[in-house]
């Protein structure tokens, strides 16, 4: 488990969970190399993907250029070693943005298994290259997406909390209270 999380039980309990550890960042920044070139290739077939689907597809219409720059530099971050705090509020930034531009969680979530998929094959030939087993290099970046997802799925969280206390007037604390609460019977 890293140390960077404390203050943040959440992020504390998915790390220790996935076992997602300094080792892993370290990982991720030995292999860096073989896959950031292939990053704008990935990118490229996400977006293709994306319009591939009627659902998604408005989404991105008139925008997919600006979004493959944005999301080029998203999946460079995942391997440039920089994984505090500044990296948590970024995801919680693409977490709100997403929010904001109305995409639905399934997307959300689509996109992710669709990295995760992706950049494991990446991850093999790269590891193959190498002359070293990629395991350790698939666990460090699956442990990571799933902190990165959960940091962005906590934006629809809080989003569907933060509207429903302003049409009920209750407050978030007592909004979270209810929602704990067991079912009778």
């Amino acid at each position: 488990m890293t140390n960077l999380y404390q203050g943040r039980p959440d992020l504390q309990t998915l790390t220790s969970f996935s076992g997602l550890s300094d080792e892993d960042f370290r990982n991720l920044l030995q292999i860096a190399p073989k896959i950031k070139p292939h990053i704008p290739e990935l990118t490229d077939s996400f977006y293709a993907c994306l319009q591939s689907d009627a659902h998604i597809a408005s989404h991105v219409q008139g925008r997919v250029d600006q979004l493959k720059v944005t999301h080029r530099a998203w999946l460079c971050s995942l391997f440039d070693g920089n994984y505090g705090e500044d990296f948590v509020l970024q995801q919680e930034r693409i977490g709100r943005a997403h929010v904001v531009a109305k995409i639905p969680p399934l997307f959300v979530a689509a996109s992710m298994s669709f990295l995760r998929a992706a950049f494991t094959r990446q991850i093999e030939k790269a590891a193959l290259e190498m002359g070293e087993h990629e395991g350790k290099y698939i666990s460090a970046l699956l442990g990571l997406l799933d902190l990165c997802q959960y940091l962005i799925d906590r934006a629809y969280e809080e989003d569907r909390l933060d509207r429903l206390a302003g049409v009920t007037g209750m407050s978030r604390k007592l909004l979270e209270n209810l929602i704990s609460l067991k079912p009778k019977g």
